[in-house]
């Protein structure tokens, strides 16, 4: 998927036709030939903000994963 790019002189000229455009579907926003703002909706926002903080306890872990786990050993840190 494809996510629709503007360019921020446009959007600053358009702001609340972007922004309502931003409301339905997350929009990136380009300045000097690169993309470095995303604009979307506040739950949106909120949505992908709680999937960064979900925790599994260990039975929701597969067997395979869980054993992955428990065995692993430390890396040597670099000197």
């Amino acid at each position: 998927m494809s996510i629709e790019t503007f360019r921020s002189s446009e959007v600053s000229k358009r702001f609340g036709f972007y922004y309502d455009k931003a409301m339905a579907h997350p929009i990136a926003v380009e300045r000097d030939g690169a993309v470095l703002v995303v604009m979307l909706s506040a739950a949106e926002y909120e949505r992908l903000a709680r999937l960064d903080h979900i925790a599994l306890a260990p039975e929701e872990l597969s067997e395979a994963a869980f054993n992955a786990i428990a065995n692993a050993q430390p890396v040597a840190e670099p000197d």
